[in-house]
Protein backbone atom coordinates (compact mmCIF):
# COMPACT_ATOMS: atom_id res chain seq x y z
CA UNK A 1 0.00 0.00 0.00
CA UNK A 2 1.26 3.45 -1.08
CA UNK A 3 2.21 6.14 2.08
CA UNK A 4 0.35 9.47 0.54
CA UNK A 5 2.66 11.53 2.72
CA UNK A 6 5.15 9.80 0.34
CA UNK A 7 3.05 10.69 -2.87
CA UNK A 8 2.53 14.39 -1.26
CA UNK A 9 5.85 15.01 -0.80
CA UNK A 10 7.08 13.62 -3.96
CA UNK A 11 4.79 15.39 -6.10
CA UNK A 12 5.66 18.80 -3.88
CA UNK A 13 9.20 18.52 -4.96
CA UNK A 14 8.69 18.40 -9.04
CA UNK A 15 5.27 20.20 -9.37
CA UNK A 16 5.01 23.88 -9.71
CA UNK A 17 2.70 24.58 -12.40
CA UNK A 18 1.67 28.14 -13.04
CA UNK A 19 -0.85 28.31 -16.44
CA UNK A 20 -0.81 32.11 -18.46
CA UNK A 21 -3.80 34.35 -18.53
CA UNK A 22 -7.03 34.70 -16.73
CA UNK A 23 -9.82 32.94 -15.55
CA UNK A 24 -12.51 31.78 -18.18
CA UNK A 25 -15.61 34.54 -17.42
CA UNK A 26 -18.30 31.16 -18.26
CA UNK A 27 -16.24 29.00 -15.32
CA UNK A 28 -18.86 27.75 -13.20
CA UNK A 29 -16.65 27.82 -9.91
CA UNK A 30 -15.95 31.36 -8.84
CA UNK A 31 -12.17 32.25 -10.08
CA UNK A 32 -11.05 35.70 -9.53
CA UNK A 33 -10.42 37.19 -13.24
CA UNK A 34 -6.84 38.01 -12.49
CA UNK A 35 -5.99 34.91 -10.43
CA UNK A 36 -3.25 32.62 -11.23
CA UNK A 37 -4.48 28.30 -11.44
CA UNK A 38 -3.92 27.71 -8.03
CA UNK A 39 -2.18 24.13 -8.13
CA UNK A 40 -1.77 22.08 -5.42
CA UNK A 41 1.54 20.43 -4.34
CA UNK A 42 -0.10 16.87 -5.00
CA UNK A 43 0.08 15.29 -8.17
CA UNK A 44 -2.05 12.63 -6.57
CA UNK A 45 -6.18 12.78 -6.37
CA UNK A 46 -6.89 16.50 -3.99
CA UNK A 47 -8.79 14.05 -2.04
CA UNK A 48 -7.34 11.28 0.13
CA UNK A 49 -6.84 8.01 -1.77
CA UNK A 50 -8.71 5.51 -1.40
CA UNK A 51 -7.65 1.65 -1.15
CA UNK A 52 -8.56 0.90 -4.66
CA UNK A 53 -6.95 3.99 -5.30
CA UNK A 54 -3.55 2.69 -3.67
CA UNK A 55 -4.14 -0.82 -5.14
CA UNK A 56 -4.02 0.71 -8.67
CA UNK A 57 -1.22 2.99 -7.98
CA UNK A 58 0.82 -0.44 -6.71
CA UNK A 59 -0.60 -2.76 -9.61
CA UNK A 60 0.57 0.06 -12.03
CA UNK A 61 4.02 0.75 -10.58
CA UNK A 62 4.40 -3.28 -10.78
CA UNK A 63 3.99 -2.85 -14.41
CA UNK A 64 6.36 0.36 -14.37
CA UNK A 65 5.50 1.41 -17.96
CA UNK A 66 3.17 3.52 -19.70
CA UNK A 67 3.15 3.60 -23.71
CA UNK A 68 0.86 6.32 -24.82
CA UNK A 69 0.29 7.77 -28.24
CA UNK A 70 0.07 10.81 -28.66
CA UNK A 71 -0.30 14.17 -31.60
CA UNK A 72 2.93 16.02 -32.11
CA UNK A 73 5.20 17.80 -31.47
CA UNK A 74 6.08 15.52 -28.43
CA UNK A 75 8.55 17.75 -27.13
CA UNK A 76 5.70 20.40 -25.85
CA UNK A 77 4.07 17.86 -24.20
CA UNK A 78 6.94 15.69 -23.24
CA UNK A 79 6.85 17.65 -19.07
CA UNK A 80 3.44 16.49 -18.85
CA UNK A 81 4.53 13.03 -19.06
CA UNK A 82 8.03 13.27 -17.48
CA UNK A 83 5.76 14.57 -14.55
CA UNK A 84 3.37 11.53 -14.14
CA UNK A 85 6.84 9.42 -14.74
CA UNK A 86 8.82 11.27 -11.63
CA UNK A 87 5.41 11.31 -9.61
CA UNK A 88 4.47 7.40 -9.94
CA UNK A 89 7.65 6.13 -10.94
CA UNK A 90 6.86 4.62 -13.51
CA UNK A 91 8.33 5.08 -16.97
CA UNK A 92 6.84 6.65 -20.45
CA UNK A 93 6.79 5.56 -23.55
CA UNK A 94 6.06 8.49 -26.09
CA UNK A 95 4.34 7.50 -29.83
CA UNK A 96 3.64 10.59 -31.85
CA UNK A 97 1.66 10.27 -34.58
CA UNK A 98 0.13 12.84 -37.43
CA UNK A 99 -3.82 12.92 -38.13
CA UNK A 100 -5.83 10.15 -39.24
CA UNK A 101 -3.86 8.36 -41.68
CA UNK A 102 -0.75 8.60 -40.01
CA UNK A 103 -2.29 6.51 -36.91
CA UNK A 104 -3.92 4.01 -39.13
CA UNK A 105 -1.10 2.85 -40.59
CA UNK A 106 1.18 2.70 -38.01
CA UNK A 107 -1.75 1.13 -35.09
CA UNK A 108 -3.55 -0.96 -37.73
CA UNK A 109 -0.45 -2.67 -39.28
CA UNK A 110 0.95 -3.75 -35.86
CA UNK A 111 -2.72 -4.75 -34.44
CA UNK A 112 -3.30 -6.14 -37.45
CA UNK A 113 0.33 -8.28 -37.01
CA UNK A 114 -1.01 -9.36 -33.21
CA UNK A 115 0.90 -6.33 -31.52
CA UNK A 116 -0.60 -4.60 -28.63
CA UNK A 117 2.10 -2.12 -27.49
CA UNK A 118 -0.16 1.13 -26.33
CA UNK A 119 -2.29 1.59 -23.48
CA UNK A 120 -3.33 5.13 -24.02
CA UNK A 121 -4.38 7.87 -27.05
CA UNK A 122 -4.41 11.83 -26.46
CA UNK A 123 -4.91 13.13 -29.57
CA UNK A 124 -7.59 14.66 -31.85
CA UNK A 125 -11.04 13.45 -31.23
CA UNK A 126 -11.48 12.59 -34.89
CA UNK A 127 -8.08 10.49 -34.98
CA UNK A 128 -10.29 8.57 -31.95
CA UNK A 129 -13.71 8.42 -33.68
CA UNK A 130 -12.47 8.27 -37.16
CA UNK A 131 -9.26 6.17 -37.45
CA UNK A 132 -9.39 4.02 -33.68
CA UNK A 133 -12.68 3.54 -33.46
CA UNK A 134 -13.08 1.78 -37.14
CA UNK A 135 -9.87 -0.75 -36.52
CA UNK A 136 -11.58 -1.67 -32.95
CA UNK A 137 -8.81 -0.19 -31.24
CA UNK A 138 -10.60 1.24 -28.08
CA UNK A 139 -11.92 0.12 -24.58
CA UNK A 140 -14.91 2.76 -23.60
CA UNK A 141 -13.32 5.08 -21.07
CA UNK A 142 -16.02 5.65 -18.84
CA UNK A 143 -16.01 2.47 -16.84
CA UNK A 144 -11.71 3.07 -16.01
CA UNK A 145 -12.66 6.66 -14.72
CA UNK A 146 -12.66 6.43 -11.05
CA UNK A 147 -11.57 9.65 -9.34
CA UNK A 148 -14.33 11.85 -8.03
CA UNK A 149 -12.81 14.43 -8.62
CA UNK A 150 -12.94 13.48 -12.30
CA UNK A 151 -16.54 12.66 -12.57
CA UNK A 152 -17.85 15.31 -10.76
CA UNK A 153 -20.12 17.95 -13.18
CA UNK A 154 -18.54 20.92 -11.40
CA UNK A 155 -15.58 19.82 -11.78
CA UNK A 156 -16.23 20.76 -16.50
CA UNK A 157 -17.40 23.22 -18.28
CA UNK A 158 -21.04 22.25 -19.56
CA UNK A 159 -20.67 19.50 -16.95
CA UNK A 160 -18.82 16.18 -17.30
CA UNK A 161 -20.50 14.88 -20.29
CA UNK A 162 -19.91 17.92 -22.68
CA UNK A 163 -16.36 15.95 -23.14
CA UNK A 164 -17.94 13.21 -25.16
CA UNK A 165 -16.85 13.78 -28.88
CA UNK A 166 -18.18 10.46 -30.34
CA UNK A 167 -21.98 9.42 -31.21
CA UNK A 168 -21.61 6.55 -28.18
CA UNK A 169 -20.18 8.85 -25.87
CA UNK A 170 -17.86 6.36 -24.55
CA UNK A 171 -14.54 6.24 -26.65
CA UNK A 172 -13.50 9.95 -27.20
CA UNK A 173 -13.68 12.44 -24.52
CA UNK A 174 -12.31 15.72 -24.66
CA UNK A 175 -11.12 17.63 -21.92
CA UNK A 176 -9.72 20.61 -23.80
CA UNK A 177 -12.50 23.17 -24.85
CA UNK A 178 -11.34 26.87 -26.55
CA UNK A 179 -12.84 28.98 -29.29
CA UNK A 180 -10.97 29.08 -32.86
CA UNK A 181 -11.39 32.10 -34.66
CA UNK A 182 -11.25 31.18 -38.55
CA UNK A 183 -9.34 33.90 -39.63
CA UNK A 184 -6.30 36.30 -38.23
CA UNK A 185 -5.46 39.54 -39.96
CA UNK A 186 -1.73 41.48 -39.24
CA UNK A 187 -3.41 45.08 -38.54
CA UNK A 188 -0.18 46.57 -39.40
CA UNK A 189 -0.53 45.75 -42.82
CA UNK A 190 -4.29 45.54 -43.40
CA UNK A 191 -6.12 47.98 -40.92
CA UNK A 192 -10.12 47.34 -39.71
CA UNK A 193 -11.32 50.03 -41.71
CA UNK A 194 -10.06 47.87 -44.56
CA UNK A 195 -11.34 44.83 -43.44
CA UNK A 196 -13.56 44.02 -40.51
CA UNK A 197 -16.40 41.32 -41.53
CA UNK A 198 -16.10 37.52 -42.63
CA UNK A 199 -17.65 38.17 -46.32
CA UNK A 200 -14.93 41.02 -47.71
CA UNK A 201 -12.27 37.96 -47.03
CA UNK A 202 -14.08 37.25 -50.66
CA UNK A 203 -13.12 40.38 -51.84
CA UNK A 204 -10.64 39.84 -54.87
CA UNK A 205 -8.38 42.72 -53.56
CA UNK A 206 -6.85 39.82 -51.19
CA UNK A 207 -5.92 37.27 -53.46
CA UNK A 208 -2.09 36.47 -53.08
CA UNK A 209 -2.23 37.75 -49.68
CA UNK A 210 -4.40 34.71 -48.04
CA UNK A 211 -2.32 31.69 -46.48
CA UNK A 212 -3.63 28.35 -44.77
CA UNK A 213 -3.07 25.86 -42.36
CA UNK A 214 -3.25 23.45 -45.49
CA UNK A 215 -6.76 21.96 -45.99
CA UNK A 216 -6.15 18.96 -47.77
CA UNK A 217 -5.36 17.52 -44.23
CA UNK A 218 -6.92 17.27 -41.37
CA UNK A 219 -5.67 19.90 -39.22
CA UNK A 220 -6.80 23.71 -38.18
CA UNK A 221 -6.88 25.09 -41.78
CA UNK A 222 -9.66 21.88 -42.66
CA UNK A 223 -11.28 22.75 -39.37
CA UNK A 224 -11.60 26.64 -40.39
CA UNK A 225 -13.01 25.22 -44.09
CA UNK A 226 -15.34 22.96 -42.41
CA UNK A 227 -16.74 25.77 -39.74
CA UNK A 228 -16.96 28.06 -43.36
CA UNK A 229 -18.93 25.04 -44.84
CA UNK A 230 -21.42 24.67 -42.40
CA UNK A 231 -21.79 28.64 -41.73
CA UNK A 232 -21.52 29.69 -45.63
CA UNK A 233 -22.63 26.56 -47.57
CA UNK A 234 -20.72 24.86 -50.13
CA UNK A 235 -21.14 27.70 -53.01
CA UNK A 236 -19.90 29.95 -50.83
CA UNK A 237 -16.58 27.90 -49.59
CA UNK A 238 -15.81 26.61 -53.55
CA UNK A 239 -16.13 30.23 -54.43
CA UNK A 240 -13.36 31.25 -52.03
CA UNK A 241 -11.08 28.68 -52.52
CA UNK A 242 -11.33 28.46 -56.28
CA UNK A 243 -11.08 32.18 -56.59
CA UNK A 244 -8.96 33.28 -53.67
CA UNK A 245 -6.34 30.69 -53.88
CA UNK A 246 -5.52 30.85 -50.35
CA UNK A 247 -0.95 29.77 -50.17
CA UNK A 248 -1.32 26.49 -48.22
CA UNK A 249 1.83 24.75 -45.89
CA UNK A 250 1.69 22.38 -43.33
CA UNK A 251 4.00 24.08 -41.04
CA UNK A 252 2.33 25.99 -38.27
CA UNK A 253 5.66 27.82 -37.34
CA UNK A 254 5.60 28.94 -40.91
CA UNK A 255 1.95 30.01 -41.28
CA UNK A 256 2.62 32.31 -38.09
CA UNK A 257 6.03 33.87 -38.73
CA UNK A 258 4.23 34.94 -42.43
CA UNK A 259 1.33 36.24 -40.74
CA UNK A 260 3.84 37.88 -38.13
CA UNK A 261 6.02 39.35 -40.63
CA UNK A 262 3.38 40.24 -42.67
CA UNK A 263 4.10 38.25 -46.06
CA UNK A 264 0.66 37.07 -45.45
CA UNK A 265 -1.30 39.59 -43.69
CA UNK A 266 -4.39 37.65 -43.86
CA UNK A 267 -3.87 33.75 -42.48
CA UNK A 268 -6.37 31.41 -42.17
CA UNK A 269 -5.95 28.57 -39.44
CA UNK A 270 -3.59 29.47 -37.11
CA UNK A 271 -2.49 27.86 -34.30
CA UNK A 272 -2.68 30.38 -30.93
CA UNK A 273 -0.29 27.82 -29.28
CA UNK A 274 2.49 29.02 -31.60
CA UNK A 275 1.55 32.35 -31.32
CA UNK A 276 2.07 32.19 -27.59
CA UNK A 277 5.42 30.26 -28.04
CA UNK A 278 6.65 33.62 -30.21
CA UNK A 279 5.55 35.80 -27.32
CA UNK A 280 7.37 33.86 -24.75
CA UNK A 281 10.52 34.00 -26.87
CA UNK A 282 9.99 38.02 -26.48
CA UNK A 283 8.76 38.31 -30.02
CA UNK A 284 6.12 41.01 -30.59
CA UNK A 285 2.50 39.26 -31.66
CA UNK A 286 -0.12 42.73 -31.15
CA UNK A 287 -0.70 43.17 -34.42
CA UNK A 288 -1.92 39.91 -34.95
CA UNK A 289 -5.43 39.74 -34.45
CA UNK A 290 -8.30 37.43 -34.93
CA UNK A 291 -10.89 38.47 -37.34
CA UNK A 292 -13.99 39.47 -34.80
CA UNK A 293 -17.54 39.09 -36.40
CA UNK A 294 -20.97 37.92 -35.24
CA UNK A 295 -20.69 35.76 -38.58
CA UNK A 296 -20.97 31.70 -37.58
CA UNK A 297 -17.80 31.49 -39.94
CA UNK A 298 -16.17 33.55 -37.71
CA UNK A 299 -15.13 30.92 -34.99
CA UNK A 300 -16.04 27.27 -34.05
CA UNK A 301 -15.15 25.12 -31.11
CA UNK A 302 -12.62 23.10 -30.79
CA UNK A 303 -10.90 20.27 -28.90
CA UNK A 304 -7.82 20.52 -30.33
CA UNK A 305 -5.61 17.41 -30.14
CA UNK A 306 -6.81 17.18 -26.23
CA UNK A 307 -8.76 14.47 -26.85
CA UNK A 308 -8.81 11.29 -24.61
CA UNK A 309 -8.88 7.59 -25.16
CA UNK A 310 -8.11 4.21 -23.86
CA UNK A 311 -6.54 1.22 -25.88
CA UNK A 312 -8.34 -2.36 -25.03
CA UNK A 313 -5.92 -5.17 -24.41
CA UNK A 314 -3.29 -2.52 -23.19
CA UNK A 315 0.32 -3.54 -22.90
CA UNK A 316 -0.38 -2.39 -19.32
CA UNK A 317 -3.65 -2.11 -18.11
CA UNK A 318 -3.34 -0.63 -14.50
CA UNK A 319 -0.72 1.82 -15.91
CA UNK A 320 -3.40 2.72 -18.53
CA UNK A 321 -6.34 3.27 -15.90
CA UNK A 322 -3.92 5.19 -13.85
CA UNK A 323 -2.89 7.08 -16.22
CA UNK A 324 -6.46 8.48 -17.54
CA UNK A 325 -7.55 9.38 -14.06
CA UNK A 326 -4.26 11.53 -13.26
CA UNK A 327 -4.30 12.83 -16.55
CA UNK A 328 -8.31 14.38 -15.81
CA UNK A 329 -7.04 15.73 -12.10
CA UNK A 330 -6.68 19.98 -11.92
CA UNK A 331 -2.76 19.12 -11.20
CA UNK A 332 -2.32 17.46 -14.66
CA UNK A 333 -5.06 19.91 -16.63
CA UNK A 334 -3.04 22.91 -14.83
CA UNK A 335 0.59 22.09 -16.94
CA UNK A 336 -1.69 20.59 -20.03
CA UNK A 337 -2.93 24.17 -20.29
CA UNK A 338 1.07 25.51 -19.66
CA UNK A 339 2.43 23.28 -22.01
CA UNK A 340 0.07 23.17 -24.96
CA UNK A 341 -1.12 26.86 -24.77
CA UNK A 342 -4.89 25.60 -24.85
CA UNK A 343 -7.74 26.43 -22.67
CA UNK A 344 -8.80 22.64 -20.86
CA UNK A 345 -12.45 22.32 -19.68
CA UNK A 346 -12.25 21.91 -15.86
CA UNK A 347 -13.68 24.89 -13.92
CA UNK A 348 -10.66 25.03 -11.47
CA UNK A 349 -7.66 25.66 -14.14
CA UNK A 350 -7.71 29.56 -15.40
CA UNK A 351 -7.82 30.20 -19.30
CA UNK A 352 -4.67 30.28 -20.94
CA UNK A 353 -5.97 32.39 -23.66
CA UNK A 354 -8.67 34.90 -22.71
CA UNK A 355 -9.62 35.70 -26.66
CA UNK A 356 -10.27 31.74 -26.81
CA UNK A 357 -12.67 31.38 -24.34
CA UNK A 358 -16.26 31.39 -25.64
CA UNK A 359 -18.70 33.71 -25.06
CA UNK A 360 -22.11 32.93 -23.65
CA UNK A 361 -24.99 32.49 -25.36
CA UNK A 362 -23.75 32.30 -28.78
CA UNK A 363 -23.79 29.52 -31.22
CA UNK A 364 -20.49 27.89 -32.06
CA UNK A 365 -20.09 25.52 -34.91
CA UNK A 366 -18.35 22.54 -33.65
CA UNK A 367 -17.64 20.35 -36.82
CA UNK A 368 -15.18 18.04 -34.63
CA UNK A 369 -18.16 16.07 -33.28
CA UNK A 370 -18.33 12.58 -34.76
CA UNK A 371 -21.49 13.73 -36.12
CA UNK A 372 -19.86 16.52 -38.26
CA UNK A 373 -17.79 14.24 -39.87
CA UNK A 374 -19.59 13.93 -43.08
CA UNK A 375 -19.02 17.96 -43.13
CA UNK A 376 -15.35 18.01 -42.11
CA UNK A 377 -14.35 15.46 -44.85
CA UNK A 378 -16.45 17.77 -47.36
CA UNK A 379 -14.27 20.34 -46.30
CA UNK A 380 -11.46 18.44 -47.14
CA UNK A 381 -12.15 16.83 -50.56
CA UNK A 382 -12.89 20.25 -51.66
CA UNK A 383 -9.70 21.84 -51.35
CA UNK A 384 -8.50 19.33 -52.69
CA UNK A 385 -10.42 19.80 -55.70
CA UNK A 386 -10.02 23.40 -55.66
CA UNK A 387 -6.68 24.77 -54.47
CA UNK A 388 -3.41 24.43 -57.19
Amino acid sequence: MIDRRMLLAAAAAIWTVSACGQAAPNASTAVSAAAKPSVSSSAAPQSPPSADWNSLVAAAKQEGKLSVVINPPADVYRPLYDAFQRTFGIQVEQLATGGRPDFSARIGSERAAGQYLWDAVVHSPGTLFDAAKPIGALDPLRPALVLPEVLDNASWRGGFDAGWYDLDKSLAYSFVGYIYWTAYVNRQVIPESQLSTMDQLWDPKWKGKIAIQDPRASGAGSSAMAVWLAAKGEDKLRQFLRDQQPVPTQDKRQLAEWIVRGQYPIVLGLSEAQMSQFEQQGLSITQVQPLVDKDRAAAGLSAGSGALGIFNRPAHPNAAKLFVNWLLTHDAQALYAKQSGFNVRRTDVPAVSERQVPENGRDYVNVEIEQSSATFKKAIDLSKELLK
